[in-house]
Order: C-alpha cells, then structure tokens, then sequence
C-alpha cells in the first residue's frame, strides 16, 4: 500500500471516531437538558397548583415578575394583568409608607412574616393575609418572593374566640365579685382570730383557705358557769368556772359549696352555748349532729344531702388546767415535754345523711399540765403536696414540726407553721383549706 493511502486511512478513522464521540456527547447533552426541562415543568406546576398565592417581586421598583394562579383567583386579575402591576398597586394607597419599610426590611433581614399589611383586589375591596417574604435570585437579579395566604376566615374565627373570651371574662368577674362578697359575709361571722388572746393569751390560729372563701372553720367562745355542773362521765365544775371551747371544723367541700356548709356549722356551734341539753364536748357534737340531718334534710322528694363536717371540740377550764375532748374524725395533739400525745378521734363525721345510725361520739378527759400545747387542725397540713418528691406532707412531719418549735412562743409557732407549709408547697398549688389552732397551757 503507498504511503499516501496510509494517511487517508488513518485520517478517516480519527475522524470516525471523533464523530462517534461527537454524536455521544451530543447525546448525553440533550439528555441533560430534557431531564433539566421536566424538573423546570414539575416545579412549575407545582407553583401553579399551590394554594398560597405567589408573587416575585422586583426589589427595586416592587415590579410583579412573576405570579401563580392563586395569586391571580386572590385578587381577581389575569396572570397576564397581574404580572403588569406592581407590589405598590396591589396595596392600599394608605399602606404604602408601610410596604415600603416592609421590603427594605425583608431586603436587610433576608426574610420575613408580616399580616398587617392588607391586598387590594382588581374590584377595590380588601382581603387580609399574611405573608411570608424571602429575598432571592430572579433571572440573575435579587428579588423578593412573596406567598401571600388569605386569612379572611381565621380573623373572623379569631373575633369570635375573643369575642366568647371577653364574655367568659366577663361572667367571671362577676362571679368572682359575687364570690369576694361571699367572703366578707363569712368573715364577718367567724369570730376574729385575734380575739382568741383575749381568753387565752398564748394561742394561734394558722388559717389558710384554699380558694377566696372557705369550708374549714374555726369557732370559739368563753363563757363562765353559772351553776354547777357535773358532765357525763366527766369532770365536775364549780360555779363560777371559766370554760374556753375551741373547735376546728372542716367541712365537705371547699370553696363555695364549703362555705355554704360552714356558715350552717358555725350557727349550730353557737345553738349549743347556753342549751341545757349540751353538757359536755361529746354532747355538743351529738346536738349538731341531730340538727345538721335536721337542718339540710327536710324536703322528703328530694335527692337527700349527705354533706357533713369533721371536726375537733376542745372545753377548756384552763385554770383548772382540765381539758374535755370530741372528735369526729379529727384527732388532738398534745405536745408535753418535746412528744406528742395523740387523742384519737371517733371514726364517723357529723352528717346530714340518714343512711347510718349514728352512735354517741366519746367525751374524753385530759388532765393538763402547764407548759402543755394543746393543737386542733384540719387534713389541709397534712395532705399538702410538695417536697422534693411532690408527696405529701403528713401527720409525721407534721408532729415533727410541732416538737422542733416547743420553745418559741405560739405567735412564732404560727409563724414557723406558716413557712414549713410554703417550703413544702413550693411551686405546687394548695390541695386543701388549712387550718391549725395552738393554745399553752400557762
């Protein structure tokens, strides 16, 4: 073969197989560009189907570039007609100032949410939407992209949700006045605490009510004999004795349905001073244990009320340094030389229910000593949640408080019960209404 034919050989298979590299390239370019075009058209029609309107707005003129089909439905334009307006046509002429300060702000911040700038449709009335705003690139220029959603139906639900709250504010307050001047009526039967000093000059009443008003209670009057008397199974007076009877009450209930029941236990307490048939702490609980069935159950066709109280009575003659004793449910506690000695309660409440006969409740007889501290309490202590385990407090650590604090005086006692009682709640809410009564023995 002559060299010459050589050549041509060799040239056309460089050219063969550039060609065949050209046609491959070429192949994979287009393929490029066809899987470019179908993610152009799927994000397109995802703009397109968006319920939020879109808008790109141009950051310098506040020029529509570009819109979506619910842009255009939410201010009633063609896309065409829309994409001819600016950001500045589409807002009422009195938010302009606004709008302007909004684009310079999502222009420094890069973005931004904002619904206190309203639309303005192609018919001139106003639709409220919030906006979210994000500055980004547009056919190599910076623009801002605006989707706009129509929140006509949440401001209306809003107005109405106000609307309710505003009333149930409203109704509330007036129930809280009533309530607040339900608290006066009961304060201004209840005894004032401090008169207690009066008859026993170391004494306290640690008083703590849960809600505005209260169902726990305490009662105490001072009355002197004016014959002798001789109680049940008890200790004998003479005339002239000074007695001292002190009670602490818990109602069923707290709050206003206890506060209903303690105003009808602080008037049958009141009925037994004074009635011949109430001659001793056990016999005053028996009365108004008669009197509450009595009270709250005289209407035979209806559903029978099986509210009731516990309570803890205490006579006092405290110069004879003699004590008699009732409990329904509620125990007493006698701190004498740093230990506490319990009087156990009877195991029944006073109530108005008639399902079960009631027996006597027990008069038992204490003879004191001075230095003594005698306490009548309520649950409301004991049963607080709190500590370091959210638990409750307990009779334990309670009595416990109760001996750590025997050389203060009663005043500082009330006070020492008052902070053990708020460090134990902590953050917690109270659970109960509070209520504890120390007198010394002098």
């Amino acid at each position: 073969m002559e060299p010459l034919t050589y050549v041509f050989a060799g040239l056309a298979l460089v050219l063969a197989v550039a060609s065949l590299y050209f046609f491959r390239s070429f192949s994979n370019t287009n393929s490029k560009f066809s899987t470019l075009d179908t993610e152009i058209n799927n994000y397109q029609s995802i703009i397109d189907q968006a319920n939020d309107a879109m808008l790109v707005i141009d950051i310098v003129d506040g020029r529509v570039h570009q819109s979506n089909p619910s842009a255009a439905a939410l201010l009633g334009y063609t896309k065409e007609q829309l994409e001819r307006k600016t950001l500045f046509d589409l807002h009422p002429k009195e938010y302009l100032e606004q709008s302007s300060r909004v684009v310079a702000d999502v222009w420094e911040k890069g973005g931004l949410i904002y619904k206190d700038i309203p639309f303005r449709k192609a018919d001139g009335s106003i639709v409220p939407v919030e906006c979210s705003a994000k500055v980004a690139p547009f056919a190599g220029r910076p623009a801002i992209v605006i989707y706009a959603r129509d929140i006509t139906e949440r401001l209306k639900l809003e107005k109405e949700v106000n609307d309710s709250r505003a009333i149930i504010e409203e109704k509330n307050k007036d129930i809280t006045d009533s309530i607040e001047y339900s608290k006066r009526i009961q304060r201004s039967v209840f005894i004032e605490k401090e008169k207690l000093k009066s008859y026993a000059p170391e004494s306290f009443i640690f008083f703590k009510p849960r809600d505005i008003v209260s169902g726990d209670f305490y009662w105490f009057t001072d009355f002197e004999l004016k014959n002798d008397l001789k109680s049940p199974g008890g200790f004998d007076y003479p005339a002239g004795t000074n007695m001292l009877v002190v009670a602490a009450v818990d109602c069923t209930g707290h709050g206003v349905p206890g506060a209903f029941m303690s105003i009808i236990g602080n008037t049958l307490l009141n009925q037994t001073v004074g009635n011949p048939s109430v001659t001793s702490a056990s016999s005053a609980l028996d009365y108004i244990n008669d009197e509450l069935k009595k009270t709250l159950n005289k209407k035979n066709d209806e559903t029978p009320i099986r509210d009731g109280m516990d309570i803890a009575l205490c006579c006092f003659d405290l110069k004879g340094r003699r004590l008699e004793y009732a409990g329904a449910n509620n125990p007493l506690f006698i701190v004498r030389n740093k230990e506490v000695i319990e009087i156990k309660a009877d195991k029944q409440p006073i109530t108005a229910s008639n399902d079960t006969a009631s027996k006597p409740f027990t008069n038992q007889l204490i003879e004191l000593q001075k230095g003594d501290c005698v306490y009548l309490f309520t649950d409301g202590y004991a049963d607080q949640f709190g500590g370091p385990k959210g638990k409750k407090l307990m009779y334990k650590r309670f009595q416990e408080t109760l001996i750590s604090m025997q050389d203060n005086s009663m005043e500082e006692q009330k006070g020492i019960l008052y902070h053990t009682f708020e460090n134990w709640k902590g953050t917690l809410p109270q659970v109960d209404d509070v209520l504890v009564i120390g007198i010394r023995v002098q």
